[in-house]
Parts: C-alpha cells; structure tokens; sequence
C-alpha cells in the first residue's frame, strides 16, 4: 500500500489539486492564498511544490500533504481520499476488488443517464414545459434549475426503463439502481418515477447517486406528495445530505452550518445567498448525518418548519447534536414561513435571518410559554417538567444558573425552589437514565418501531458523541437489537481497525 501511496504521489502535483479549490498566487517558489479552513484578510496558506506539502501560518496552523489537504477540504476519510487520487493519477488499487468497482460504475453510469433523461423532459416535453413553468412561479430562476440539474418524469410507465435498456442496461439493473420497480411474481418492470419533478441526489462530488420526485400535479389520485429512491448500492438516504456538495467549502469558510427539511427549501435558500445550508430528505435527522456534518463545522443551525412536524423534527435534531457536542441555534422565520417561501416574499433577506437564530434554552423557553401560560399552578407543573431536562443538560454552570433564575422569574417562584426540584428530579429513583429517557420519548415519535431498534439508534449516537474505540464494546452481545443502523455502525467499526 504504501508503494501505491508513493506513485500517487509522484503522478499528482500538489499545485494543481489545491489550485482547484483555492486561488493561488506564485509567491517566489512558492505558492500563497487565503486559508480555506478559517477566515482571513493576509494569505498565511502556503504550497510548497518542491516539497508537495502545504501549511497555514495563520490561526489554524493546519498543513501536510496532497491527502491530507483532500480529507480536510472534502470532509473525508483517507480511503476516500486514496480512491480519488488513484483515480486522477491513473494508478489502480490493487486491494479494490474490481467487481464491486464495475459495479459502482455501473451504477454510476444508469444514475447519471437518467439525470440527463430527466433534465431533458424537463426542457423538451410538453407537460415537462408545464413543470418548468411551476418551478420558476416558485421562484427558482433557469440557471438554478441547471445547477441542480432538476427535471421531469413523464406519466409513461416505461418510457425511462426502455430508454435505460437500448442503452444496453437489464432491467434488473435499472431496479438496482433504484429506477425501476419490478411487478409481484412477474417478470415486467416499470418506471418508479412517474408524473413528477425529480430532484437528482448527489455525492459529495456531484455524482447522481438518488433520486427525490414531486408530485406535479396536486390532484393525482393517492399519490404520495414525495417520493424518493429506495436504499441501493449508491444511496442510504440515512447517510446522505442533500445539497452538501455544494455548501461543503462554505460550511467550513463560514464555520456553520443552516439545516433545512426539503429539496426547494435548499435550493430556494442557495439561489438567495444561503450557501452554508444543507437539507434532509426522505427521513428524519439521524447520527451519521451529524457525523459527516461535523467534519466541517460544530455549529448548527436548524431551520424546520414551525408546523408540529417541523418543531418534532427540531426536537429531535437537537437532541442528537448536543449528544454530538455541536452548538445548536434554531431560526423561526417571520410569518412561520418555510425557508423556500421566505426567500420568495423577501428575496436576499435568508442570511440576515439566519444571523437572528436563536440558541436552544431560548427557543425552549418561547415554544413552552407560548404553549402554557404561567397563571395556575398545574401549568406552572407542566412547564418545569417540559424545560428543567433541558436546563439539566447545559454544561456550563454560570449558563446554567441563567436560565434557572428565568425560570423562576416567569413562574413566578424563588430560585431555590427550582434549584430544588432541579435536584429532587435529578436524585429522584423515577428519573429515567438518559438512554432509558431518550428512547422513551423516540419510541413515543415512532410507536411502530420496536425498542431495541430505538435503543440502537442511541446507541449509535452515544458511540458517534464519545469517540468509543471497538475494543470497549468488543465482548458485548448486541444481538438482541437487531438494529440495521447500528449493525452498519458495527460493521464499520471492525472494518476500521475499531474507530468510527
């Protein structure tokens, strides 16, 4: 491997892979810019060609070599990294077994040309006009809707399969790839996306790997308003983040970054300034997600929507990222409006809102006073119960004793009443343990699923929160759980020489 490593090495010049990420200027030898990890005025980034390394002489102090300047700028791991370098410099892996890579590209390949078979129905096809039409009264303008490379599924049953098939792809293939949905016991298939706007999902280097459709038409008998690809050999939507390919370097310039729920949520707030903003799509907030998120920043804000659904989902949200030590804020918009609406009643203002988002014991305190006022004592009740967890939870003493002496102030209650109960609830034997707590009240948000796989997906995230090694939980029986996510975690545990 580590020959392999060399002659990549030797084949890639540092310059060039760094000069399609940064603008370099020639400073004598060598060459400077402005740091891509934090902000700066003075270039303090340095590439040495002669030496093929880079450092920063800056705040960050970051430098090392070709991949390690990938990993940091991609958010990736070193085998990723090694792959894509392989790649450009034209040297085979010899531990990458060439049936899963022909199958990658294969599915690569059906991905990408069903992008292109989708744009252009959007551009060509009558009701296809009709959709395009739609997309710019919702305010996308053309050059966004060819960023993101939207288009258009025709009612057809099978006009995407055939076109897949004379380009020399089984239909079995096309199934695989998440495209095509083959018939109970017979042997016919027929297109997944019909009669929608499709929204192509990428990597993070803008490979097709899903794909997300919108009902067009609101009157469609029974058809779902959403439908997204299934899990495949390229997609698991729990480990995918829509947009993230093209915020990735804006996260991390502006150290932030602003969640949203929906396909026209993010691109709405791209195409109006927000380019730090990624969304989920097709499932709820989950710890792999956070995972690759924190790659490029610790401070998250969220921005759901403030129907029921949308203020469960943030619930949630916050929940998982303070396990994973990120720095929450969350952003109400004016009106209660959604992040796509807002940008087209008040087009360049997302930005300036995101500025006002507010931190998580403030947004708490808002959304349980609004619910219940403080006039009779069973309010009084359920308001301490909702926010005393919360303000449990906060580290930081002094931040702590603040919001204690708030809620006394709007209860109406002495300090050392709350500090009190604060105590009582914490030494109580009723207390639940914070796993035993937080699987309650995921099992109240998803009756259907079982407990082990609640107490799974925890578990994955206790994993993720404290940087556990496998040996720790090596000689553990977790097969009672039954978990797919947390058997995924397993696997990569062991695949990883034990680190996540």
């Amino acid at each position: 491997m580590d020959s392999q490593i060399n002659e990549i090495k030797s084949r890639i010049d540092v310059v060039e892979v760094i000069g399609g990420y940064v603008r370099l200027q020639k400073a004598g030898a060598n060459w400077r810019a402005n740091c891509p990890f934090h902000n700066e005025r003075t270039p303090s980034f340095m590439v040495s060609p002669s030496r093929q390394v880079w450092r920063c002489f800056g705040s960050c102090g970051e430098g090392g070599d070709v991949f390690s300047f990938l990993m940091k700028i991609e958010g990736i791991e070193f085998v990723d990294a090694l792959k894509i370098l392989a790649q450009k410099a034209g040297v085979i892996l010899k531990r990458e077994d060439p049936k899963l890579k022909s199958e990658r590209r294969k599915y690569c390949d059906i991905s990408e040309m069903a992008a292109g078979f989708f744009e252009k129905n959007l551009e060509t096809a009558a009701v296809g006009k009709e959709a395009k039409k739609y997309l710019k009264e919702r305010g996308l303008k053309d050059e966004t809707i060819k960023e993101f490379r939207l288009g258009w599924a025709s009612e057809s049953w099978d006009e995407l399969l055939n076109f897949l098939i004379a380009k020399g792809y089984k239909a079995a293939d096309v199934e695989k790839a998440g495209l095509a949905v083959k018939k109970q016991n017979e042997n016919r298939w027929f297109d997944r996306f019909r009669g929608r706007i499709i929204f192509p999902i990428f990597d993070l280097h803008g490979q097709p790997i899903g794909f997300g459709g919108r009902i067009f038409k609101e009157n469609a008998d029974k058809e779902a308003k959403y439908l997204n690809s299934p899990q495949t050999f390229l997609y698991d939507k729990s480990k995918v983040l829509y947009g993230l390919n093209f915020a990735k370097q804006e996260i991390r310039r502006r150290e932030k970054c602003v969640l949203v729920e929906g396909y026209m949520d993010l691109i709405m707030s791209h195409q109006d300034g927000l380019k730090h903003c990624v969304a989920v799509s097709g499932t709820a907030l989950t710890p792999f997600q956070l995972a690759i998120l924190k790659r490029y920043s610790d401070n998250l804000i969220l921005a759901f929507d403030m129907d029921e659904a949308g203020q469960k989902a943030a619930d949630r949200g916050i929940d998982l990222a303070r396990n994973l030590g990120f720095n929450i804020r969350v952003l109400i918009l004016p009106e209660g409006k959604d992040p796509a609406d807002y940008a087209l009643s008040h087009p360049c203002r997302l930005e300036t809102e995101a500025e006002t988002a507010k931190p998580i014991m403030e947004y708490y305190f808002e959304k349980v006073f609004h619910k219940f006022k403080a006039d009779s004592a069973e309010n009084k009740k359920e308001i301490a119960k909702i926010l005393l967890p919360q303000i449990r939870q906060i580290p930081n003493q002094i931040e702590q004793a603040h919001w204690i002496a708030e809620l006394a102030g709007r209860l109406g209650v002495r300090e050392e009443v709350v500090i009190g109960e604060l105590k009582r609830n914490r030494e109580g034997n009723d207390v639940p343990s914070e796993i035993d707590e937080i699987t309650r009240e995921t099992a109240q948000k998803s009756p259907n699923k079982p407990r082990e796989e609640v107490f799974g997906d925890h578990l994955v995230s206790l994993l993720l929160k404290h940087n556990l090694h496998f040996d720790v939980i090596r000689d553990f029986d977790f097969s009672p759980l039954k978990n797919f996510t947390f058997a995924l975690a397993l696997e990569h545990f062991k695949k990883s020489d034990g680190e996540f």
